[in-house]
């Protein structure tokens, strides 16, 4: 009797330690979320960094990625050129949130990386990343038309 109270005691043990460890891991897990942006416009673009900036403050800046990747019309957000943004997109960018142009894009609308921003960096394809990142299970938050 004994040997069955320790056994049963065992199994109890190990199937709360099993169920703590698996709610642990759940939420030990980051926020990631895509934002695609496919407009143009500084208004536009201001309400996307609104809402990144308010994406990571409301589920924390430490356990969210972030990821913006611009194509079509949304890609002069990451030119350099003009752009009375460029300050608070590499505040962003130090921080943490990744900004991704549109190779294909870049190529149609003859822009080279020299004219991105400092802080953006560039992807092949920018509805190819939404895809991938879709895939791997990012949330995905659409900015456009």
């Amino acid at each position: 009797m004994r040997t069955l109270s320790i056994l049963l005691l065992t199994l109890l043990v190990a199937t709360t330690a099993r169920a703590q460890e698996t709610e642990s891991s759940s939420t030990a897990g980051k926020h990631r979320v895509a934002f695609e942006v496919t407009m143009e416009g500084e208004k536009q673009w201001t309400g996307v960094l609104n809402n990144v900036k308010n994406v990571r403050e409301a589920l924390g800046a430490e356990a969210t990625e972030v990821i913006v990747i611009a194509h079509s019309n949304g890609l002069e957000m990451l030119v350099a050129k003009d752009n009375p943004l460029a300050a608070r997109i590499k505040e962003l960018a130090d921080a943490g949130v990744v900004f991704a142009a549109c190779e294909n894009t870049m190529k149609k609308e003859n822009v080279t990386k020299s004219d991105l921003l400092p802080s953006a960096t560039t992807v092949d394809s920018g509805v190819a990343e939404v895809v991938r990142k879709q895939e791997a299970g990012w949330s995905y938050v659409k900015s456009g038309n």
